[in-house]
């Protein structure tokens, strides 16, 4: 944030001043990106070769680390993961079973808070997942969202309807707020409700969306679960994402509640003519900014907490381009998060593709992350060749640091060495750097490093192979950034290496 120093933005709480938002008396306007995976990785996908069902894990400190590089170098500045806090009904969920909590979910959670709070990031958690039409959920059953299985430990197959209106879910939703907000992170000292890396907390992504249930219903129980949100947590915000955050406009009597803070849209406009019969294309706006209008007229806080950067959305990078010029251009619009950063991977190269996480197998406008998953410096997929993902990436960044208020992007941030993992036959594995698109290797040979590989290794090829079968096999790799500025080299791997503390 420009103007801001680092202790500032770190200590200060985001705050709601009408319908703008503050940080330590400044007015704070963010950019950044969804990053689902940071609490449990391959949490509720649809099954793919890529994300079995059995497959969720806590990614590694490595992967959230490029993560928040890789935000950083892209002009970030918050950061929302649905996966921090609303992860239910899974053996590594934070709930995994109804009044149960998971230690180990928890410092999870508690290392990314803490990770974050170095890197210079806030974030915004979440409690509850879709409502998405599946089957009632059970342990063979890892796609359902946490709505689901609030129905499911109550026996109640009438989802729609109850779980906005039975009084036990609604407590058992209250029960995981609480445990959520009041939970203390060792590694800060502090609660997540007093710690002002998070910005806030959206209600649940989407809950109404296939649910069918009438609007007033939704609303009373907006009131009840923002009202006992507020009860706990005053200096944080609640954020809305469950009633209007498709096309359509949310309710006068939404905006008019007083302990929600923020209402949150998505924009993906290629499902528009889907999900509201609505016929616009390619980045067509309109509706979005009058939402925003909307809801600022009511004195609260407009956010697009998701919206699609891809072809599907925009089929040209002037299309995108003049999409996020328009939210730079409208005061009304606080913040907002793309749809969704990906990260290196542990060993080489990038993390799979993401399987489905949108709806299930049978839904109309399903599609996996060969659409909407960016990683960062570039990546073939069925939707986009490296070089077009590349250039939409630096539109993505030149936009979040116009939205931080800076007059132009600023040079690219240093990259971090990258890591060897491996020297296998003469074949390098290493760990990518954040923000690197390729990388150079060097041979150590009679005491002295030699480049034999310029520019000549990327995240996308299988390592790199040595083809002099008679030279040392001792290596290290370094990268550059996008200014073509290098980074520090690795340490040193390889059988030939010195036997000094640097053999890996």
């Amino acid at each position: 944030m420009a103007g801001v120093s680092a202790e500032q933005f770190r200590d200060g709480f985001v705050e709601r001043d009408g319908s703008a938002l503050s940080l330590n008396g400044r007015p704070f306007r963010f950019a950044g990106a969804n990053v689902e995976w940071l609490g449990l990785a391959n949490y509720g996908p649809n099954p793919s070769p890529a994300t079995p069902p059995d497959s969720a894990r806590y990614p590694s400190d490595y992967e959230i680390d490029d993560a928040f590089a890789t935000a950083r170098e892209m002009g970030a500045t918050v950061l929302r993961s649905q996966t921090l806090g609303d992860t239910i009904g899974c053996p590594s969920c934070l709930e995994p079973a109804a009044g149960q909590f998971n230690p180990a979910a928890f410092a999870q959670m508690d290392k990314v808070v803490a990770k974050a709070r170095a890197h210079g990031l806030k974030l915004i958690g979440e409690f509850s997942g879709d409502a998405n039409g599946n089957p009632a959920p059970d342990q063979n059953s890892p796609s359902a969202d946490s709505h689901d299985w609030y129905c499911t430990w109550r026996q109640r197959p009438d989802c729609g309807q109850a779980f906005f209106t039975d009084p036990r879910i609604i407590g058992d939703y209250e029960r995981h707020m609480k445990a959520v907000l009041e939970h203390v992170n060792p590694l800060t000292g502090l609660a997540y409700r007093d710690d002002p890396t998070f910005v806030g907390w959206v209600d649940g992504n989407n809950l109404d969306l296939l649910d069918g249930v009438p609007t007033p219903v939704v609303e009373d129980w907006l009131r009840t679960v923002s009202d006992y949100f507020h009860s706990i947590d005053s200096r944080q915000l609640f954020v809305n994402i469950s009633l209007g955050g498709g096309d359509g406009f949310v309710t006068d009597a939404a905006l008019r509640l007083p302990n929600v803070d923020v209402y949150a849209a998505e924009y993906y406009p290629h499902w528009l003519p889907i999900v509201s019969g609505g016929n616009r294309v390619d980045g067509d706006a309109g509706a979005l900014h009058d939402k925003a209008a909307q809801v600022a007229a009511a004195g609260k806080v407009f956010v697009p907490i998701e919206f699609g950067w891809d072809r599907t959305d925009f089929a040209t990078g002037a299309a995108l381009r003049d999409f996020l010029i328009g939210l730079e251009s409208d005061p009304n619009i606080a913040g907002d998060n793309f749809w969704a950063l990906q990260a290196h991977a542990n060993g080489h190269g990038w993390q799979p593709i993401p399987a489905d996480t949108g709806c299930s197998p049978t839904c109309e406008w399903g599609e996996d992350g060969n659409w909407w998953a960016l990683y960062y410096t570039g990546r073939t997929t069925a939707s986009h060749d490296a070089a077009d993902m590349a250039a939409r990436a630096q539109l993505l960044r030149a936009h979040a640091f116009a939205m931080a208020g800076y007059p132009a992007p600023p040079p690219h941030r240093p990259v971090p060495a990258p890591a060897i993992s491996s020297v296998t036959d003469r074949t390098v594995l290493f760990e990518g750097a954040a923000g690197a698109p390729d990388y150079t290797v060097q041979r150590l040979t009679e005491d002295s490093w030699t480049t034999i590989c310029e520019h000549c290794a990327t995240d996308a090829a299988e390592g790199w192979t040595d083809t002099d079968a008679q030279a040392p096999r001792c290596y290290r790799v370094l990268g550059y950034n996008l200014d073509g500025v290098a980074g520090p080299p690795s340490a040193p791997a390889g059988d030939d290496c010195p036997d000094n503390g640097r053999r890996r």
